[in-house]
């Protein structure tokens, strides 16, 4: 099957579909950005975070960057299907992360970083909260994981619809929002954390489910790199600093994996992306077998035949983790100009174990490509 019509039907659905009328690709090959703060807007948390400890950057600054990059997308009309609530109090909120940090209060890792959440996560502030309900509400308060990101310091800047995180109601439009913001959240409703997140080429974390959102579906990161999203699932967990000593170069090494088979077969192009991939496992140490576990208690299943993964495509609605198993997924290359992911499932409560596999793949494969966004977009940040 072709790439450009696997997206409905199987596996390639978590890569996302060209789009049927002819323009140019959501996400092309990087391109130099034709400015320093646009650059900086792609660079990463961390490079983020040292120019606004060493004084040079402010996190308004910043927020104000990102929301002239949000204004301008929606401005030219680049995307039919996206759609985002900016947040009438975001400047408002970086500015007192900065008056925190200039009194050497720094709450860690995401303090005045500017995120986005899907917009059935509550807030109680001026953005409504949408559901599958007809009409958008105000919440009176917080959610448990809004409350969560801004004990962290992270600025919350929008929320963007139901339909541009759904994978199945519009297949290439999820792409639309990679590069827009560093981080987002997401919550899990049938393959919605990680589906979009390959599409756009992202790193994202569908947890165990210690992070609800009004007990109807799971929280998880979205964010380009893994030690990004690590830093998230911490602020998500309420841990004040991410447990990232695992996350080194041998997280492969004396691995047993099963290759998910079940989950290959439905897109050519794909299957041959993965199958790199896989190399790469073995060279980095870990031991490959060919495995085919029925849906169901996963988590059994892995710990009956010694493995501490399973390996597959990200698909939209893997069967295999339906059952409440953690899945990340990282960027393993490009099909048709367009990002393919490779999924980890492990355990419940493996999430570090799968973030140490997940960094090692990451590290000695670095596929993550930024963006390239139209040269209006450069043009306004200038």
């Amino acid at each position: 099957m072709q790439r450009s019509h696997s997206l409905r039907n199987g596996p390639a659905r978590g890569v996302a579909a060209a789009p049927a009328r002819t323009s140019r690709p959501v996400l092309a090959r990087a391109t130099a950005p034709a400015s320093p703060m646009a650059h900086l807007l792609d660079a990463g948390v961390l490079p983020q975070q040292q120019m606004m400890q060493a004084g040079k950057l402010s996190s308004h600054a910043l927020t104000s960057q990102y929301l002239a990059r949000i204004r301008s997308l929606c401005s030219i009309g680049a995307r039919a299907h996206a759609g985002i609530e900016i947040n009438p109090d975001a400047l408002k909120i970086a500015l007192e992360m900065d008056r925190e940090r200039q009194g050497h209060k720094v709450r860690g890792p995401l303090h005045g970083i500017p995120i986005v959440l899907r917009d059935n996560i509550a807030t109680g502030d001026r953005m409504k909260t949408r559901t599958q309900a007809p009409s958008a509400t105000h919440a009176s308060c917080d959610s448990f994981v809004a409350s969560r990101l801004r004990a962290a310091g992270a600025v919350i800047i929008g929320k963007s619809n139901l339909r541009q995180w759904a994978a199945v109601s519009v297949p290439h439009a999820s792409a639309s929002w990679a590069g827009l913001t560093i981080l987002a959240v997401d919550s899990e409703t049938d393959g919605s954390i990680v589906a979009p997140a390959s599409a756009c080429g992202l790193v994202a974390i569908q947890p165990t489910g210690r992070a609800a959102v009004a007990g109807q579906a799971t929280a998880g990161p979205m964010a380009p790199s893994v030690r990004e999203a690590a830093w998230l699932l911490a602020a998500l967990n309420g841990d004040s600093v991410a447990d990232t000593a695992v996350l080194n170069c041998s997280g492969l090494q004396g691995r047993r994996i099963g290759v998910a088979r079940s989950l290959f077969g439905r897109c050519t192009e794909t299957d041959a992306v993965i199958e790199l991939a896989l190399q790469v496992l073995r060279a980095q140490g870990a031991e490959l077998v060919d495995a085919l576990p029925a849906p169901g208690a996963i988590g059994d299943w892995l710990q009956d035949h010694g493995f501490d993964a399973l390996v597959g495509p990200t698909c939209h609605a893997v069967p295999l983790a339906q059952t409440g198993q953690p899945h990340i997924t990282v960027p393993a290359g490009m099909v048709c100009g367009l990002p393919v992911g490779l999924s980890f499932i492990g355990a419940l409560h493996a999430e570090m174990q799968l973030l140490a596999m997940a960094y090692a793949y990451e590290q000695a494969t670095l596929h993550r490509r930024t963006p390239a966004l139209p040269s209006s977009i450069t043009e306004a940040l200038r």
